[in-house]
């Protein structure tokens, strides 16, 4: 085992009576947090990340402090709830007439946050900006194969598919579909979802106050349409807290009531902390490593990348670099993201290569290959500690094998534009990247990186990879799907197109006033989470 920075294991402990964990405990993951005894003034929610530079959700690419905001201000036409499952949304329903129709019928009595009822056209309107705004929305992808989107009734909304796309209904949970004021945002412009231009959606809350570079403030939508996720909290405060530190001395301290998502690295002051408690789930966030254009560079051998994945100290790194709060994983896909066909999923996992340190075996195939001439350029952003010393363990286990790799540190403003601009990727083999399916369905995670999409950075461009990736998404049968997706992870795994390294646990810490939040990954950007917390 080869770890260049180790922070103190953290050993297994108990659960508290309400549930909360003590320490990185496996055996006592919950779903849910104790119900609320009642309402609450207001809440003051630290995020552990920057600010966002927009509210509008077109603009808003998978998760982070943007949709952990929106997802409590902006609804879609159905609803991904904590334990995977979808209901109707906005939609009171959803028929399919043929493989390529979609017939959403409009919820009546719905009202937008200024006391405009929601419209078949707004709902149309909304739905053609991922087709039709420029810049192009970043969830465009999920809407290659549509024709058209029009209003076909006073509360009816018609979606016309090119080719059969398993995929564009589950999708109507998240961003994807979500639903805003046509009026308000057409008069709003480039300003819309900007702290001048504001948010106008149909959500449990509606945008109060932003105070650029501390805070945004939500008030309680009085009218929301959905009795059972009324608001319990009049206001509710996002304070931005980038630094885990600071982030740990507010929760610690009570200045902030609660936090999502707070880097595993510095959990430990959390444990057992008398300010509240911390609790944890299985997560669907995958920390890997990203390659960027193996068609040149010493990347471009599958050996070398083979032996890559052979040299990382999977078990160092999630057992001690990050506490225990991670498992090592062979895919970007693992276990929470399996919403259907678990056992053809789960066979697909254990066939996969990766998650298991084998040294000698990396030797071997750096000799075959033989050592390139160039180092191994991996890029880190310098917001996440946790991560840079993951990519450090990575470069020193490298050095006994006979690679070497440079670790490349950027600061998160520049580090985002790796994900959106192929010129600021250009010099870097691989870069470290968290990555995390938006609906409980692997599909979803692999098909955002289809020849043709902005989010392959790696340029895959296998025929054979794209068939199986084609065939599963026109499948409406859950059986063949996973099937044909399975096949496509195996083409991933076989040529060593990415390296997943861990799942992070979901976690969430909840000071002594409030409880009521789920604990899952993907309710904290998509769900209505706000709404269920309340007085303790």
């Amino acid at each position: 085992m080869v770890v260049t920075t180790m922070l103190p294991l953290v050993l297994a402990g108990c659960t508290s009576k309400d549930g909360a964990q003590s320490a990185a405990d496996k055996s006592q993951y919950v779903s849910t947090t104790p119900k609320p005894s009642g309402d609450i003034n207001s809440v003051n929610w630290g995020v552990a990340g920057s600010e966002p530079t927009s509210l509008d959700w077109i603009y808003d690419w998978d998760y982070g402090p943007s949709n952990l905001i929106e997802a409590n201000l902006c609804e879609g036409l159905m609803r991904q709830n904590p334990d995977g499952s979808t209901t109707p949304g906005l939609a009171t329903k959803v028929s399919s007439p043929n493989d390529t129709t979609y017939v959403y019928t409009i919820r009546d009595g719905v009202t937008f946050t200024d006391g405009s009822p929601l419209t078949a056209d707004d709902v149309a309107f909304s739905l053609n900006r991922n087709l039709k705004a420029s810049p192009p929305s970043y969830w465009g992808l999920w809407y290659q194969n549509v024709a058209s989107i029009a209003a076909t009734g006073r509360h009816e909304v018609t979606a016309r598919l090119k080719s059969p796309d398993a995929l564009f209904a589950s999708v109507m949970t998240t961003p994807a579909g979500y639903v805003g004021e046509k009026k308000y945002i057409e008069q709003k412009g480039s300003s819309y979802g900007t702290a001048a231009g504001g948010v106008m959606c149909t959500g449990p809350y509606a945008l109060e106050s932003w105070d650029k570079g501390q805070s945004i403030t939500l008030k309680a939508n009085a009218h929301y349409w959905d009795k059972a996720l009324e608001p319990r909290a009049k206001t509710f405060t996002f304070s931005f807290i980038p630094d885990p530190s600071a982030l740990n001395s507010a929760l610690l301290t009570g200045e902030v009531d609660g936090a999502w998502s707070m880097n595993v690295s510095s959990l430990k002051p959390l444990v057992n902390a008398k300010a509240g408690n911390l609790y944890l789930n299985k997560g669907t966030e995958v920390v890997g490593m990203q390659f960027n254009d193996l068609t040149t560079g010493p990347l471009s051998n599958p050996k070398i990348r083979e032996a890559l994945r052979a040299l990382v100290d999977y078990q160092g790194i999630t057992r001690g670099l990050l506490g225990g709060y991670a498992a090592p994983t062979k895919t970007a896909a693992p276990e929470p993201t399996w919403g259907y066909s678990k056992a053809i999923w789960a066979a697909g996992y254990k066939a996969s290569g990766g998650a298991s340190q084998d040294l000698t075996k990396a030797r071997q195939l750096v000799k075959e290959a033989g050592a390139p001439t160039q180092p191994i350029v991996i890029a880190v952003s310098t917001d996440d500690q946790s991560v840079v010393s993951v990519a450090t363990s990575i470069q020193a286990s490298a050095k006994s094998v006979g690679l070497d790799i440079q670790v490349k540190s950027f600061p998160a403003s520049e580090y985002t534009n790796l994900f959106y601009d192929p010129t600021a990727r250009a010099g870097l083999n691989a870069f470290m990247s968290t990555v995390t399916v938006d609906t409980p369905d692997p599909l979803e995670i692999y098909y955002q990186a289809i020849p043709g999409s902005p989010y392959n950075y790696t340029g895959i461009k296998n025929s054979e990879w794209t068939n199986y990736l084609q065939e599963a998404i026109a499948s409406t049968d859950d059986a063949k799907r996973a099937t044909a997706t399975v096949k496509a992870e195996e083409v991933v795994d076989k040529n060593v197109y990415s390296i997943s390294l861990y799942s992070l646990d979901a976690r969430v810490f909840l000071g002594k006033r409030i409880t009521g939040v789920p604990v899952s990954s993907l309710s904290q950007w998509y769900y209505p989470w706000a709404a269920t917390v309340g007085a303790r």
